[in-house]
């Protein structure tokens, strides 16, 4: 080879692979040949080299495709959570309306998602899938970004086609595309900030550094704690200068860049200030070695896991990271940058949000997402490079292939509970809910009926799109006479009934504070149902007396029937409720001892059709001797269109045959009214 030809080859490799900071080490010979120009050997070279660039794009398009595949696959399948819902309803304002909303609501999260989400749900619609598909494609940008990153960082192929596949199939990286949340975009544009620095440090070109700059900003707007990553990658950079001092010469560059970000961030930190330092978590703060095992196993296997598993895939996990670690150091000079680059962006953001979490409870895993694609990187690291000289090294390796095997078993259950498993859903049962409240409300006019939440839980307002109106029920956490003052004002407003799904609530309503509250009033609980995770409560009542029917009923031992509200205006609607309230007399030996009173639907032919029993020893006691109690017949789904007749009568629970109570007049049924199905 002449000294020429040497020279023009090093100027080759210089253009191709910039020899700064970030030198590949793998420059391959096979596109430089030494032949003549066109000569077989030369053709045949470029042939070769043609071919591996068409397998390399057509490899890493597979592997997009099938993390697209698997974001979109039951996007809408399982139903929103809070979160979700709440940031539907937070685009509902204008661009100025959530900024401003931000500020006020203290909302921990800036405003970058939101601003992107807003003009997509315009075009395409609020529906789950629509919703959620911003976080799907951010999640499939974040898989070739990783990809992208891991040929910048000198990976040979096999190795940025692992890392890439394992973050396309990663259940935890699935598990945020498919939430409509910021998270996935976070965890791509972080990942794009980190390639862009590479290449900002690598090529020293402005468009680069501007490119970062940009990228980083847009970061910093989708979630604070974008500045760990930051902050690993600044680490990284000055660690290196520190100790290496060729690379001081363009560490005032970089550190322009740096000040560039933190000038255009400075104006909405500034307003944001208080939210981040005041936000008290929706999190734990766990111990560090607890901390390391929820994370490593979440990165590995995602959250459709069972949590007495997390010790496992925790320990597969840091195996592999162990592996790699060992790989590397045995490596290169550049196999050693990476490790110290991909330990900084996996580790340093885990810590500070770990650290953050000590003094309030703000540890969450769904935070750690913009250090999954370092995960990968690192795992994928453990089968890249030289092969295994000595059987050591040998060994090494297999135990990587059977450490690699094992996760990825764990993460095909994984994704198949996710995709499969109700136990591990979002949330389960707002649909069927949705549907429930429809059928309870109908059959009286809108004005009648409130739906009541013991927690305001944005959720049930995205499901529920009917006109009856809601009741947060404590008006405000822990309020006791704001719930007593919310049902005043909904007896004072003749309302008959109100329908309580019942949330766990032990930031709102820890104690029962809605259910006592109506408990005070004149509405009596008729019906219950398990509608999904929580118990539907339907209470009924009459507030006002003077528009009920007279009834003329009076049974042998002196109980007496005396009016019975709330039928006027009232249809049967199948799968519906029937609510009526009735009113009547102790006996004057005041014994009601284990009399009931059943309240009964027939149809046309005298056949039952619903039915409600009561003690009247539960009956609400007034004035005097005066009883009342309200009822609620749940009716079949499968009610025939027609007239109906509603019936009551009084039997001894107590007594052998249920012996029924007679009327003055001789009867053992007394007729309450006549109603008919929905017209």
């Amino acid at each position: 080879m002449t000294a020429a030809m040497e020279r023009g080859l090093d100027g080759l490799a210089r253009t191709a692979f910039p020899l700064r900071t970030f030198a590949s080490p793998r420059l391959s010979v096979e596109t430089l040949s030494l032949a003549p120009h066109n000569t077989p050997l030369t053709i045949r070279a470029s042939q070769h080299a043609t071919r591996n660039t068409q397998l390399f794009r057509l490899a890493a398009l597979l592997i997009i495709l099938l993390a697209f595949g698997l974001r979109v696959y039951r996007l809408d399948y399982q139903e929103l959570r809070g979160d979700e819902s709440f940031g539907y309803f937070f685009v509902q304002r204008s661009y100025t309306g959530m900024i401003d909303a931000t500020i006020e609501l203290a909302e921990p999260h800036p405003v970058g998602s939101y601003f992107v989400l807003k003009p997509w749900l315009g075009a395409a619609g609020d529906s789950e899938f629509a919703l959620r598909f911003p976080s799907a494609w951010f999640g499939v940008l974040a898989t070739a970004l990783t990809l992208r990153l891991a040929m910048r960082l000198g990976f040979r192929r096999r190795g940025g086609w692992l890392a890439a596949l394992l973050l396309a199939i990663s259940p935890y990286a699935i598990w945020h595309s498919q939430d409509a949340r910021m998270y996935s975009m976070n965890m791509a544009l972080t990942v794009a900030a980190v390639w862009l620095g590479v290449e900002t440090l690598q090529r020293q070109r402005i468009r680069w550094g501007a490119a970062y700059v940009s990228v980083a900003w847009l970061a910093l707007h989708t979630h604070y704690y974008v500045a760990f990553v930051l902050v690993a990658l600044n680490v990284f950079v000055l660690t290196r200068a520190i100790f290496i001092p060729a690379m001081r010469v363009n560490l005032a560059n970089w550190l322009m860049w740096q000040l560039i970000v933190a000038a255009l961030y400075l104006p909405w930190l500034a307003r944001a200030a208080t939210i981040v330092g005041d936000y008290s978590g929706n999190g734990d703060s766990p111990a560090f070695a607890a901390m390391v095992q929820r994370s490593l196993s979440v990165f590995a296997v995602g959250e459709s896991s069972p949590v007495d598993q997390q010790l496992l895939w925790g320990g597969v996990a840091c195996a592999l990271l162990l592996v790699a670690t060992v790989r590397l150091v045995l490596g290169n000079a550049a196999d050693r940058r990476n490790l110290w680059l991909l330990f900084c962006y996996l580790a340093i953001p885990v810590l500070m949000t770990w650290w953050s979490a000590q003094d309030r409870p703000i540890f969450n895993e769904r935070y750690l997402a913009a250090s999954a694609p370092p995960f990968f990187l690192l795992v994928a690291a453990a089968f890249d490079g030289r092969r295994f000289a000595n059987w050591r090294e040998q060994m090494l390796r297999w135990l990587a292939l059977l450490l690699l095997a094992a996760l990825l078993v764990g993460m095909t259950l994984s994704l198949y509970r996710h995709y499969t498993d109700p136990v591990y859903s979002k949330t389960r049962g707002w649909r069927e809910l949705s549907a429930a409240l429809d059928r309870y409300a109908a059959g009286l006019p809108r004005d009648w009926v409130r739906i009541a939440q013991n927690f305001p839980d944005p959720t049930l307002w995205y499901y529920y799109r009917g006109a009856v109106e809601h009741v947060v029920l404590p008006p405000a956490p822990h309020d006791e006479t704001g719930a007593q003052a919310t049902v005043d004002v909904l007896q004072a407003t003749d309302v008959r009934r109100i329908l309580l799904p019942l949330q766990p609530a032990p930031n709102w309503d820890d104690r029962e504070i809605a259910v006592a509250a109506l408990a005070k009033s004149v509405y009596d609980r008729v019906y219950e149902e398990q509608v999904g995770v929580w118990p539907l409560l339907v209470y009924a009542g009459h507030p006002y007396r003077h528009v009920e029917s007279a009834l003329e009923h009076t049974f042998e031992n002196g109980f007496a029937l005396t009016h019975i509200a709330a039928l006027e205006d009232q249809h049967l609607t199948p799968g519906g409720l029937l609510t009526f309230a009735l009113f009547g007399a102790r006996p004057p030996s005041d014994e009601l001892g284990a009399l009931k009173l059943t309240a009964q639907l027939l149809n046309a032919d005298g056949v039952l059709v619903a039915q409600q029993d009561i003690p009247l020893a539960e009956w609400r006691p007034g004035n005097g001797r005066s009883i009342s109690r309200s009822y609620g017949l749940r009716l079949p789904a499968e009610l025939a269109s027609g007239r109906y007749r509603l019936i009551a009568a009084v039997y001894d629970a107590a007594a052998e045959g249920l012996p029924r109570l007679q009327t003055l007049d001789g009867a053992d049924v007394v007729e309450l009214g006549v109603l008919e199905t929905g017209r």
